[in-house]
């Protein structure tokens, strides 16, 4: 298996997070904050959500953590991750095979989570991931926490860098 690395948190470029079907008042980039605020699915539609994430550069991602939120019984059961499929929706998330699909058992998405392991051979060079979390049955999904793992596709060695003469 290969190694997980770490964190890809800094990564993540804010400002193109997109999700469809998510409550205003429980946003996305709630899921990538790390504090105690969560994403929630709009109660008043279902129970799908589906995350579109942008990384400022390409990334090798070798493993997914995926916290539930405060209710236990809005936990998310599944997920199917999607790379490199920007403008799917929710009918193409649904019918189409993902690139990874991943059981989230209720211990792993409980308390400080399960790092869960992703075909490290398919996502090598990662520019943009889409999470589809189904419909789970329930009102309403919560996700805590969203964390990727893994490290940069391209790594800089300063010892072939060498300034540019103007």
């Amino acid at each position: 298996m290969a190694k997980l690395g770490g964190p890809l948190d800094e990564f993540i470029d804010m400002s193109l997070l997109e999700c469809l079907n998510q409550d205003e008042a429980y946003p996305a980039t709630n899921a990538f904050s790390g504090d105690d605020a969560y994403l929630a699915s709009d109660k008043g539609v279902d129970s799908e959500l589906l995350v579109k994430v942008q990384f400022r550069q390409p990334i090798k991602l070798s493993g997914i953590k995926i916290l539930a939120g405060p209710e236990d019984a809005t936990a998310p059961h599944s997920i199917k991750v999607f790379q490199g499929k920007d403008h799917i929706g929710f009918a193409e998330a649904g019918d189409e095979e993902p690139t990874q699909e991943l059981v989230l058992e209720p211990e792993s998405v409980q308390r400080d989570g399960v790092m869960l392991p992703m075909r490290f051979v398919k996502f090598q060079c990662v520019r943009s991931l889409q999470i589809y979390f189904p419909d789970s049955g329930n009102d309403q999904t919560q996700v805590k926490r969203i964390q990727f793992f893994g490290e940069p596709a391209e790594k800089m060695d300063m010892k072939e860098w060498k300034p540019l003469k103007c």
